[in-house]
């Protein structure tokens, strides 16, 4: 289970990153025509990128939720037996991180600009209540070389 987040970061982000940077940089090239004559590559080209952009951040996202849900579950759930102390703890978790991935969903589906606006931030807001449990292990004393800091980072 511990693989699960590394291993989805390297099959579906990693080439998706490649892809993106590559229609950025053909729709900068689009842009900037010299002479003021037609360019040779495709109008799609920036509708593509803008689609595969929110394919990105939304993987991030995603890809961030299952590394969080692991920690929590296994490190603070499972071992501590957290569910037989505190249910509320638990349950409050729980509707964290279902609200988070709500939260995701309605973004992707939102059209007015507030909507676009709220959307990510109660998000955000979901990311950094569920990366600061107790379960997670962050490196306070080493923020510039965590590997928590730079995946919430990343996430927002």
């Amino acid at each position: 289970m511990a693989l699960v987040h590394p291993a989805l970061a390297v099959a579906v982000v990693c080439p998706i990153i490649g892809t993106v940077v590559n229609a950025a940089w053909q729709t900068r090239q689009r842009l900037q025509t010299a002479d003021g004559s037609k360019s040779k590559i495709p109008p799609v080209v920036g509708p593509e990128h803008l689609k595969l952009g929110k394919l990105l951040t939304g993987a991030i996202v995603e890809i961030t939720l299952i590394a969080l849900a692991y920690s929590i579950y296994f490190n603070s759930i499972v071992e501590k037996e957290l569910w037989s102390k505190s249910p509320m703890q638990v349950a409050n978790i729980i509707l964290i991180f279902a609200g988070t991935i709500a939260c995701l969903g309605f973004f992707d589906r939102a059209i007015e600009k507030l909507w676009r606006g709220v959307f990510p931030a109660l998000n955000g807001v979901g990311l950094v209540v569920c990366g600061f449990q107790e379960a997670i292990f962050r490196r306070h004393d080493e923020r510039l070389v965590s590997h928590f800091y730079y995946g919430i980072t990343a996430a927002l």
